[in-house]
């Protein structure tokens, strides 16, 4: 099901609720507002896209920060790669989705499926973390981040795709509801479990795919979903 655009709600209220979410209380409640706030919408005087340009520098300083002092022995071309991988869209779309930040972005109504977008919430994300900054500073920033992001101690070879982000901004595209996923099973032991999730859009279709947590298994699904539904249609053959 597509989400109703925060614009028809209380703004005041939803702001509100995204400060607790972010556990911050804010001294200047309008900053929070203006990061939330996409261009679409002409309820309020500035939207988001200043606040992202700073947000993104702020967490590039303290990503880069963190992983300069934690993997004191990686090379330049180890800590880019690893920096990448964390501060992609695709990276900071999941950040949006997991915190459910999504849900507070304020938008013009008529722009259905727009805070859908992977792109709209990376860009949110960037613009929460500069209201943090300006708001109560750099400490609160970091302390954000660095209790928001998950750094893994593998290397990873390459930037991962999002076949789930990619599914859900192209059923927004397309005028249809919000990818649902469902556990089909677990099998395998506690220590060894299997799960299959099943994906379905509502009037097209519904994929399934295994992995050794949900999410992967999620990450599957999605996969196989757009393989088999949109990159067809397109004449494409794989991911």
């Amino acid at each position: 099901m597509i989400k109703t655009p925060l614009s028809e709600r209380s703004e005041a209220h939803q702001v509100v609720k995204a400060e607790q979410l972010l556990g911050h209380k804010f001294t200047d409640k309008t900053i929070l507002r203006t990061a939330l706030t996409h261009a679409s919408w002409t309820g309020w005087t500035e939207d988001y896209e200043r606040l992202e340009f700073l947000g993104d520098r702020v967490l590039g300083l303290v990503l880069t920060d963190h992983l300069f002092n934690r993997f004191p022995k990686a090379d330049q071309g180890e800590l880019t790669k690893r920096y990448h991988h964390l501060s992609n869209e695709a990276a900071l779309a999941a950040i949006c989705q997991a915190l459910n930040i999504d849900d507070f972005i304020i938008c013009d109504p008529a722009q259905t499926g727009l805070t859908m977008r992977a792109s709209v919430q990376a860009d949110v994300i960037e613009a929460v973390i500069a209201a943090l900054y300006l708001d109560g500073g750099l400490a609160v920033a970091r302390q954000f981040i660095l209790s928001t992001w998950t750094v893994p101690e593998e290397l990873p070879n390459e930037l991962d795709s999002n076949p789930k982000s990619e599914l859900q901004e192209w059923a927004a595209s397309a005028k249809y509801d919000r990818p649902l996923y469902h556990l089909v099973s677990q099998t395998g032991s506690a220590h060894e479990p299997m799960f299959t999730m099943s994906v379905e859009v509502s009037g097209l279709g519904v994929s399934a795919g295994e992995g050794r947590t949900r999410k992967q298994a999620e990450r599957e699904a999605a996969r196989q979903f757009l393989l088999h539904y949109v990159h067809k249609n397109k004449g494409q053959t794989s991911l």
